[in-house]
């Protein structure tokens, strides 16, 4: 099977710990998995308590350490930047490292990082955690964008870095959708309709994804898959957030956004190479293979061969 996962929180953690990309501590170790095509996206996140030069001094610690880690591992990983790099790491046998920031307090309030973020290979930028920053906040307060967060997403969108939804609130998921030119993201979400948490897509937030030609990854978070004994949460439930979106037509946008390494797992996906379980449960369940590759590749495979440019 191929997977290409759209989150990601592995590097951050592995920097905190001092682990390295081959581990037994983590959710996540890339000598796990023997998936015929890999392309994983590693997010640093930026938690919301830190912000401006202590944001981008964060930032760089991370960075370097997602770099050492690419170099030290590189018969088995390489970072990629654009569409255009994906085929020939693929190609090789390698795993396919894209890297995102989780928070748009790492621009620290200053449009021109964007434009180095570009140069340090970001593919993603998440506009906001649960909190305040900058550019708007997340869920924990409804609060629309900022002047400054609608500069942001105009500039993502000239620097071809895709703008992420996921933890932005609703009132600022309206204001994206009245300056965005072209398709947003949400890596890591699930449906509102399925499990009412405000950190999932309303139906009319899916829709105008949808609409927009972006893509969605399918979170593994228990308490984002049901909001009844969450500990109990498992295929069946990540199924039925798959055919909820199934049903309001999208086939073309859904994808895999796992969050490992940010947040607790259901047991039966706790870790990636449990990730070929899951895609023959939902090979079983839905019985279309079709849907099935596209939602853990094929459609963000395509998305980013399209839409990264260098």
């Amino acid at each position: 099977m191929n997977l290409f996962d759209l989150h990601c929180d592995t590097i951050t953690e592995l920097c905190r710990a001092g682990e390295d990309l081959v581990n037994r501590t983590f959710q996540l170790s890339i000598d796990r998995p023997d998936f015929d095509r890999y392309v994983q996206t590693f997010a640093i996140f930026v938690p919301d308590g830190c912000r401006g030069q202590a944001a981008v001094e964060y930032f760089d610690r991370n960075l370097a350490y997602f770099y050492a880690q690419m170099e030290r591992y590189a018969s088995r990983i390489a970072p990629v930047r654009s569409g255009c790099e994906l085929g020939g790491v693929l190609d090789g046998g390698r795993i396919a490292a894209v890297l995102s920031v989780e928070g748009g307090a790492v621009l620290a309030g200053d449009l021109r990082r964007i434009a180095l973020l570009k140069q340090q290979g970001v593919s993603l930028l998440t506009l906001t955690w649960n909190g305040v920053n900058e550019l708007g906040s997340g869920q924990d307060e409804n609060l629309p964008l900022t002047p400054f967060g609608r500069e942001a997403v105009a500039e993502l969108e000239r620097q071809s870095i895709v703008t992420d939804v996921s933890h932005l609130s609703d009132r600022g998921f309206d204001d994206l959708v009245g300056i965005a030119r072209g398709p947003f993201v949400a890596t890591h979400s699930n449906s509102r309709a399925v499990c009412d948490v405000p950190r999932n897509l309303t139906d009319d937030q899916f829709r105008e994804i949808v609409r927009r030609g972006g893509l969605v990854g399918i979170n593994f978070y228990p308490l984002f898959l049901r909001k009844t004994d969450p500990d109990g949460a498992g295929f069946r439930d990540i199924l039925n957030h798959v055919e909820h979106f199934l049903a309001i037509g999208g086939r073309d946008v859904l994808a895999i956004g796992s969050d490992f390494d940010g947040a607790s797992m259901p047991r039966g996906v706790n870790s990636v190479e449990k990730i070929a379980n899951l895609y023959d449960f939902m090979l079983h369940s839905i019985s279309d293979q079709g849907i099935v590759d596209q939602i853990f590749f094929e459609n963000a495979h395509r998305f980013y061969r399209e839409r990264m440019t260098p």
